[in-house]
């Protein structure tokens, strides 16, 4: 159950705005009802085969959500609040073109984050009951987990698996950062790293040798459309580009719902790695 909702402003001096729960309370703007919080339709491709029965599946792809929320007024009369100050307010938050961030508590998923633009805002001002209609287009139908999650392991030849549940419904990237260690302050070669999601094993290897030591760390991102693989420099961010390293039959790992199993291969032991990710949801 959805227990409480706030709206994020693009402009960094207005603080969240809580938008009261789903349940009777005092806060200042009441959610009357939201539409768009289920899982966004997927856009499915077939072609139909040249003889027989039926059509062979191409792809699909799951588009923009588009959410729209439905809010009343609950002025607070004794504090100078009226209807017309209340609407006020929530143009500094929704007005259409802009940015806006929706944060949503529920009972059952931990506090989760989804970004927009304010399509269009229509308040029935003169209606006795007033309350307002505002459409917001999330061109990243995901809901996403406010806080990382992380995974902290020691690099060896691979042996030593580490295993998660993984408890979104949509599959996500991760960040993985090897970092010298007191056992190993200094290391140069290659790494494998190997994700099984939950069986078949998606291997990313740097066939070329890379330094990890005092001076800089290794990274790399899996994130759709943020990608990287290098070495950072600690004391200027210096970055040192390593996708030429890949191997050719390299995948960009993602974690799947439910089990997965993680580990790293390199010429010698003792790098501690960390592993950072989001909890990705399709739906309320």
């Amino acid at each position: 159950m959805i227990t409480k909702m706030e709206l994020f402003s693009a402009s960094p001096s207005a603080p969240e705005l809580p938008l009261g729960g789903f349940m009777p309370n005092d806060d200042p703007v009441q959610i009357k009802d939201v539409n768009g919080l289920g899982p966004v339709n997927a856009e499915i491709t077939t072609t139909p085969y040249d003889t027989g029965r039926g059509e062979r599946y191409q792809g699909g792809f799951v588009g923009k959500r588009n959410i729209v929320l439905t809010l009343g007024y609950n002025p607070d009369w004794a504090g100078n609040q009226t209807m017309a100050s209340l609407r006020q307010l929530l143009y500094r938050y929704l007005m259409p073109k802009t940015w806006t961030k929706m944060r949503f508590f529920t009972d059952e998923l931990p506090v989760v984050d989804i970004e927009g633009y304010v399509e269009s805002f229509d308040p029935n001002i003169f209606s006795q009951d007033p309350e307002v209609s505002v459409s917001i287009i999330c061109p990243k139908p995901d809901f996403i987990e406010a806080d990382a999650t992380t995974q902290i392991g020691v690099v060896d030849d691979g042996s030593t698996e580490v295993v998660f549940d993984y408890i979104g419904t949509v599959s996500t990237g991760f960040e993985l950062m090897v970092e010298h260690t007191v056992e190993n302050p200094s290391y140069t070669g290659p790494l494998t790293v190997v994700l099984k999601s939950p069986v078949e094993p998606q291997t990313f290897t740097l066939t070329s040798a890379m330094t990890v030591d005092i001076d800089k760390y290794f990274k790399m991102s899996t994130v759709r459309n943020s990608r990287r693989v290098g070495t950072i420099a600690r004391l200027d961010g210096a970055i040192t580009n390593l996708l030429r390293g890949m191997s050719t039959d390299s995948v960009w790992p993602e974690i799947e719902p439910g089990e997965n199993v993680f580990s790293i291969d390199a010429a010698e032991n003792g790098q501690k790695w960390t592993l950072a990710y989001f909890n990705r949801f399709g739906g309320l």
